[in-house]
């Protein structure tokens, strides 16, 4: 789908399929063709590094780290189980230990993320520095950027842009999987 959309001259949707691609088979090929595409066109937010690529591969395997996760503390609830059973008394430090392991695994589930991102996919849209048409006009982007998504409001997202907070409309953002 990218190379039609690239074909078609619709470089936002060849990026977004670039990056759907990207999110399941992680390779310097697709990230070359990304920057390749983003660099010809003067698009900002493909810069990719290592942290990058490490946040790719976490994602990647995020239900097979929970279940080593899970595996780990039901198998080692169990051997307590059977230890307390037969009389056993755990130390303080292992029962702290335990339970931050535990406190861990729902951090784990509920709380972590390592960042949403969209790419804008209209030509000259208003990046405002607040959540509203009254707010200061910040730039005007044309599509095809990417720019990290730290929030929302009303119909607004939260992004950053050139390293400032900034506001763009929803129905001007892709939001990337």
């Amino acid at each position: 789908m990218a190379y039609i959309k690239e074909g078609l001259h619709d470089y936002t949707g060849a990026m977004y399929y670039l990056h759907l691609f990207y999110t399941k088979e992680p390779s310097r090929s697709v990230l070359r063709k990304m920057e390749e595409l983003a660099q010809a066109h003067r698009l900002q937010g493909y810069e990719y590094n290592d942290l990058q690529f490490f946040k790719t591969q976490f994602s990647k395997h995020y239900m097979r780290i929970l279940e080593l996760m899970l595996l780990a503390a039901v198998v080692t609830a169990t051997v307590m189980f059977f230890r307390w059973r037969k009389g056993h008394r755990f130390s303080k430090t292992f029962q702290v230990s335990y339970t931050l392991y535990l406190l861990f695994i729902l951090y784990y589930i509920n709380f972590l993320n390592l960042g949403d991102a969209g790419i804008i996919t209209k030509n000259h849209v208003a990046i405002m520095s607040a959540p509203s048409a009254g707010g200061s006009w910040l730039a005007t982007a044309t599509e095809g950027h990417k720019v990290p998504i730290r929030g929302e409001q009303d119909i607004w997202y939260e992004i950053e842009w050139k390293g400032e907070k900034a506001f763009i409309r929803k129905s001007n953002l892709l939001e990337l999987p």
